[in-house]
């Protein structure tokens, strides 16, 4: 069994057994249980727009047996479901599934008992059907509670999410959420709307039951690798991925300006170009351009999710797990792997990153961008239009203002988080970094009108 250093919750003395409604007190008689009231049956049917609104910040307590809480964290990286009572605003949920969630760097490294790297609080996951069936949260299965482990300014999520839907893309919704186990604070997490099917009926209602494919690439002609990335539609019998394959075959087998043609055919090549405005502008350097080189000469991005439309057979490119942007420090670890519009000379040389911890593969070689390549100005107006817009000056500066005073109090509060004065320092050097990324598109368009 692994050891659990690294989560630092200590368990309430509570009652096995007993429901969200029982009040008890933590370590120290610290932690109070919010009164749990008899389930409001509205919360089934809400309007998931009210829950993302940002207006305050709601509370979720969540009881479990002491036994099952403590086997929960020790068997964090198994990350299965265990039964939890929920209760939201003091009002009654039901029974639910509950789970620590994360990749490999976060829940990984914080069971890694060489790095022993120090984790005051992990993702979370919530299923409202896990054990009731169809059962519902604001017409929700799933709601997934990020640490923002790698966002000391806890801003990030909900800027950039915004910030793609704003140009345009398909993105999920984010808010903010205070978390309590047993009667014990978790600490402030973002609330982030899960993608699945329930996320594809409400942003593609007219194409509501396609499939949906998380970090799959139009780069394997085996079916196996789209099948092993299936999200949805996994139930329907000879499931088949025939489209994502001829997708990727048509960009393979194809160069120049008829690659161009043959992603306008499987995707809206436009709403390509604002995504990847807004992955430039926020400096994603952890999502779909960073493509990690394997030991045996594959490569592999990640952080995104493909939907592919039933009946026009567009396949749509959805952004995921943000907290790795917004940070001018944060993408110097990238070092000097080339821009995703160059094409170097060399395809299988590798770039180191991450103080050559990792390596990548140039992303202007992929098949998907080298295909982009071909209309850039396409691309440059997009960033024009992401900068005279959604991104001009003194816009999100403003944004972050507004939303460090609605969580300032859960912040001061939060046991596993900053200190006040720190977490202000952050989000003055996020407004200064928002400066240094709008000068650097500019200069992008800049470099791009004296080559042309």
């Amino acid at each position: 069994m692994k050891r659990t250093y690294c989560i630092l919750l200590a368990l309430a003395a509570s009652t096995p057994g007993a429901g969200c409604g029982d009040e008890g007190t933590g370590g120290g008689g610290q932690g109070v249980t919010l009164p749990c009231y008899p389930a409001d049956t509205a919360l089934a049917d809400g309007d998931p727009d009210e829950l993302y609104a940002a207006s305050d910040i709601p509370r979720f307590d969540f009881r479990l047996r002491d036994e099952t809480w403590a086997e929960l964290q020790a068997n964090a990286l198994e990350e299965e479901y265990v039964e939890a009572e929920a209760c939201y605003r003091g009002s009654r949920v039901g029974l639910l599934g509950l789970r620590f969630k994360g990749g490999y760097g976060t829940l990984e490294l914080c069971y890694d008992e060489e790095k022993e790297l120090p984790c005051p609080k992990l993702s979370m996951k919530v299923k409202f059907d896990e054990y009731v069936d169809g059962q519902r949260f604001y017409r929700q299965k799933r709601l997934n509670f990020h640490a923002m482990m790698r966002d000391p300014t806890r801003v990030h999520e909900r800027i950039t999410y915004g910030l793609y839907r704003d140009m345009g893309v398909v993105a999920p919704r984010s808010a903010w959420a205070t978390l309590h186990v047993n009667g014990e604070p978790l600490g402030l997490f973002a609330m982030v709307e899960d993608i699945d099917g329930r996320f594809t009926k409400n942003q593609f209602p007219d194409e509501p039951d396609g499939k949906l494919y998380k970090a799959a690439w139009p780069i394997s002609d085996d079916p196996h690798y789209y099948g092993e990335k299936l999200e949805t539609n996994e139930e329907e019998e000879g499931t088949s991925h025939q489209r994502f394959l001829a997708f990727a075959e048509d960009l393979a087998i194809s160069e120049g300006a008829d690659r161009l043609a043959a992603l306008s055919r499987w995707t809206d090549v436009a709403e390509l170009q604002r995504y990847m405005a807004v992955d430039d502008a926020i400096l994603n350097w952890d999502g779909v351009t960073t493509f990690y080189a394997g030991a045996d000469g594959s490569s592999a991005n990640h952080n995104f999710f493909f939907y592919e439309e039933p009946t026009s057979g567009t396949f749509r490119l959805i952004p995921w797990d943000l907290d790795n942007t917004l940070s001018m420090g944060s993408f110097e670890y990238f070092g000097q792997v080339p821009h995703w519009t160059e094409t170097p000379e060399d395809c299988a040389e590798r770039f180191p990153i991450y103080r050559g911890t990792e390596e990548v593969y140039a992303p202007g070689c992929d098949v998907l961008f080298s295909a982009l390549n071909q209309d850039l100005e396409g691309y440059r107006s997009a960033v024009r239009d992401m900068l005279e817009g959604p991104f001009s000056e003194g816009r999100l500066e403003a944004e972050v203002d507004r939303y460090a005073e609605l969580i300032r109090p859960s912040v001061e509060e939060d046991p596993h988080g900053l200190q006040l004065l720190d977490w202000r320092a952050d989000l003055d050097v996020l407004k200064r970094d928002l400066s240094g990324m709008r000068a650097r598109m500019e200069r992008l368009l800049d470099d791009a009108a004296r080559g042309d």
